[in-house]
């Protein structure tokens, strides 16, 4: 898993870096996750003093902070976010998805996005690695999402 993240992730970024001589801008919160917070705390919004230079503009902010000022200037955001869904990150991902709770990404996806669901499980073989893990990737026949 952490190839494939590398290389459909991480590589593009490193590439275009290398290309061109600019750095990425990341829209990381130091929420999302314990390591993001120990960088924050260790280097706050901007890494210089890293081996890869980094800015972080969000990482300041709680997504509950985004979302207050997104209702409160009316701005336009994704409508995934209406489907039930609170990150945009590649839908492919399985990346902790045995921490999801229910209904995790892959049940909520066979209801939003059928046919990339059926992609996935099927022509990516992601089925088998889910049923090996113990998650669940079919919505249960007894919950309805919101539409």
């Amino acid at each position: 898993m952490i190839n494939v993240v590398i290389i459909l992730k991480k590589k593009p970024i490193y590439l275009y870096e290398k290309e061109t001589s600019n750095k990425a801008i990341i829209g990381n919160l130091a929420d999302e996750s314990m390591k993001r917070t120990q960088e924050y705390l260790k280097y706050g919004c901007n890494s210089f003093e890293t081996k890869r230079p980094l800015c972080r503009p969000l990482s300041v902010f709680k997504r509950e902070d985004i979302l207050e000022y997104i209702k409160t200037r009316s701005l336009k955001y994704s409508k995934i976010y209406d489907m039930g869904y609170d990150r945009t990150g590649c839908m492919f991902c399985m990346f902790g998805i045995h921490l999801d709770k229910p209904i995790n990404r892959f049940q909520r996806m066979s209801k939003t996005h059928p046919n990339i669901h059926k992609y996935c499980i099927d022509k990516l073989n992601l089925k088998e690695v889910l049923e090996y893990i113990g998650v669940a990737y079919k919505m249960p026949t007894k919950i309805k999402l919101k539409s």
